[in-house]
């Protein structure tokens, strides 16, 4: 039986969020320790993402069919399945963080810095990317959905006359 190790997905999760150092950093933790925390967030992401991904779409495929202790999924996932996985685990990595974009202008004193900084700007403008890239990840399981997941090809509806 093929298998797909959860590392496919981690890999490709890792590299959307290679820039946020705190992601992979933890105070008073070694690197190795660090990545391991990282990896376990990462699987409560490639869960929650399965959760997502088979809510919004039938996959030929069970992603529920899983081996725990392997850390795999029972099957051979396609690339494009785990771009899509990864799509949305980034997406739930960055739902996260809309919290911590709470407005602090009332703790701003003097007007001329409040005009120059505004957190509601800048949650506004980060919500929008984060709506932005969930659509774009929409589209693309529409497209996984509309086609063959091994050939590409566009599935058909066969109509009885």
């Amino acid at each position: 039986m093929s298998a797909t190790s959860f590392d496919f997905f981690y890999t490709r999760f890792f590299d959307k969020v290679e820039n946020d150092p705190d992601f992979f950093d933890y105070y008073n933790h070694t690197s190795q320790e660090s990545m391991e925390i990282a990896r376990e967030r990462a699987n409560a992401y490639l869960l929650e993402a399965v959760d997502i991904f088979t809510l919004k779409c039938t996959p030929d495929v069970d992603f529920y069919d899983i081996d725990k202790d392997n850390g795999c999924f029972n099957f051979t996932a396609t690339t494009r399945e785990i771009e899509i996985i990864s799509r949305i685990m980034y997406s739930i990595y960055l739902e996260r963080d809309i919290s911590k974009l709470k407005p602090i202008i009332n703790s701003l004193s003097t007007t001329d810095i409040k005009s120059l900084f505004s957190p509601a700007n800048e949650r506004k403008t980060f919500e929008d990317l984060l709506n932005w890239y969930k659509n774009k990840t929409e589209v693309l399981i529409s497209n996984y959905a509309a086609r063959d997941r091994l050939t590409n090809k566009r599935k058909t509806i066969l109509y009885e006359s």
